[in-house]
């Protein structure tokens, strides 16, 4: 049975991340509704908004939820960039790779998603100016909850698995418990090129992955499974996103070796996942043994259905 893990001392740490106002408003709120809590949206010159069971709620100053968005806290344009700059850490052209791909993963796994007005050089994207609003997305752990995957897996064989779900549908605490069970008895090469599913922080995972797991943390999908095969002998490699023709090459290279693959992709059905051009070289090749849809944000690490993957063929 799936275990939830009390995510309260490791949240507190990104709320600090929160001006002063948006930060008293989120930890007032119930602890019913903090528990479920998803995303915390902040939106310059509108309401303060977050994210329980996907659905999106306005928060009052006192904590409480509202539909009403008169009655919510309203983000200044001071409080919004103070938040960025403190995410940033001060520094913000040392964020200026992160910018350009619109998100910074906190130290711990938090993502933060970033919108504003881009910046060219030379006719390239190189930063974003006068941030708009920002997505604090929490990750949470889950334990257990990818037990059943764990089992098909090993039934299995032991092969390949691809999980597949919308954004918000929980791929990354299935792959974070998926690490964890099988990095229990296996030995398993996570490359969390994110930091969002180890959570390392001074080179000890925040969350737990398993004894038998090494986490190959920051390094692109790519080079990361490449180096993991060659200095780890791993049994498994586990990696989220597959979404270029690049890291579906270097995992098959990885596979070529004996070594099995899990993985995750945004689909929303398996018509999709069969319909992804980056996927298809391997899937043709048989790198995944089965596949596992999830359910969409309303339910987030809930399973809809595991398939072999030759029956999607």
């Amino acid at each position: 049975m799936a275990e939830q893990t009390d995510n309260t001392s490791l949240w507190t740490r990104y709320f600090s991340y929160l001006s002063p106002r948006i930060r008293s408003a989120v930890q007032s709120m119930k602890k019913a509704d903090s528990e479920k809590l998803q995303e915390i949206r902040i939106r310059a010159g509108r309401p303060l908004s977050v994210t329980i069971c996907g659905k999106e709620y306005f928060l009052m100053i006192s904590g409480n939820l509202t539909a009403y968005p008169e009655q919510a806290v309203r983000v200044t344009k001071a409080e919004t960039e103070e938040t960025f700059r403190s995410v940033c850490e001060y520094s913000v052209y040392s964020f200026s790779k992160e910018l350009r791909e619109g998100y910074i993963t906190l130290k711990g796994g938090a993502r933060v998603g970033i919108s504003g007005t881009a910046v060219y050089e030379e006719g390239k994207l190189s930063g974003m100016r006068d941030v708009s609003s920002l997505c604090f997305r929490l990750p949470r752990e889950v334990k257990n909850c990818a037990a059943g995957l764990a089992r098909e897996t090993i039934m299995m064989g032991g092969g390949g698995l691809l999980i597949a779900g919308k954004a918000g549908s929980g791929k990354t605490t299935m792959l974070r418990d998926l690490c964890r069970i099988l990095g229990s008895c296996y030995r398993v090469s996570l490359v969390d090129t994110r930091g969002e599913i180890a959570g390392i922080l001074h080179g000890i995972p925040q969350y737990d992955v398993g004894h038998h797991t090494d986490v190959f943390d920051g390094f692109p999908r790519s080079g990361g499974a490449v180096m993991a095969l060659r200095s780890m002998t791993p049994e498994y490699i586990v990696c989220d996103e597959i979404s270029t023709r690049e890291e579906a090459d270097a995992l098959l290279q990885v596979f070529g070796c004996g070594v099995n693959i899990i993985a995750s992709a945004h689909a929303g059905s398996f018509a999709d996942i069969m319909k992804r051009e980056t996927l298809k070289p391997l899937i043709d090749a048989g790198v995944f043994t089965g596949a596992a849809l999830l359910e969409d944000c309303s339910k987030p690490g809930s399973i809809v259905s595991i398939q072999k993957m030759s029956a999607l063929c």
